[in-house]
């Protein structure tokens, strides 16, 4: 993490509290990190295009494995800020992420177009929300996960080691290791073998 707002606010954001997210301290971090992220998003296709964006990359993420692959378009409320990715890990376009907290993923995953991520939430009561009160809670994926196309993974859930998330899901609550899940909400449908082809 970089500058003093990071190291100040990081703990209240990861902490299931509530909290004003319209303070302009925070908002004027958010549109900062967004704008670096824009950047990246207009990087072109081509060979010095790829490499420019991967030099981007490491000043974006919270942490970076090597053969990270994330294809613009990309969506981040923090502009990546709080996501932290391991090695080898590949997102088709449009990936979106609700960063408000730390999004955790580990090494060798896969991602389809259109998934998103999301830690924040928001209070029942709309007097509250017109308050502009939210709370987060962070996400973690361990590796040798699948996500595929469209899914939604909201705030608070984990995703075990080596687990398949159907196009389409709505993961509400933890995944375990080795199973694979669809539908809304996403349930276990059933587990998976080792050496399973497919």
């Amino acid at each position: 993490m970089d500058g003093t707002i990071d190291e100040r606010y990081h703990g209240l954001l990861n902490s299931g509290e509530l909290y004003d997210s319209s303070r302009k301290e925070l908002t004027t971090r958010q549109h900062e990190l967004v704008r670096r992220l824009d950047e990246y998003n207009a990087t072109p296709e081509t060979e010095e295009g790829r490499a420019r964006r991967a030099s981007l990359l490491r000043g974006l993420l919270g942490t970076y494995g090597e053969g990270l692959c994330l294809t613009p378009p990309v969506h981040a409320n923090w502009g990546l800020r709080h996501v932290h990715v391991g090695r080898n890990v590949y997102f088709n376009f449009g990936a979106s992420f609700v960063d408000d907290a730390d999004v955790f993923i580990g090494d060798h995953c896969q991602f389809g177009p259109n998934v998103t991520i999301c830690t924040a939430e928001h209070p029942l009561s709309p007097d509250l929300r017109r308050r502009g009160l939210q709370y987060n809670r962070p996400v973690r994926i361990g590796s040798d996960v699948w996500v595929g196309a469209g899914a939604i993974i909201l705030a608070g859930v984990t995703i075990g080691e080596g687990a398949v998330v159907g196009a389409g899901s709505v993961v509400t609550r933890d995944v375990e290791p080795r199973t694979v899940v669809v539908g809304v909400p996403a349930r276990v449908v059933r587990r998976i073998d080792e050496d399973e082809g497919r």
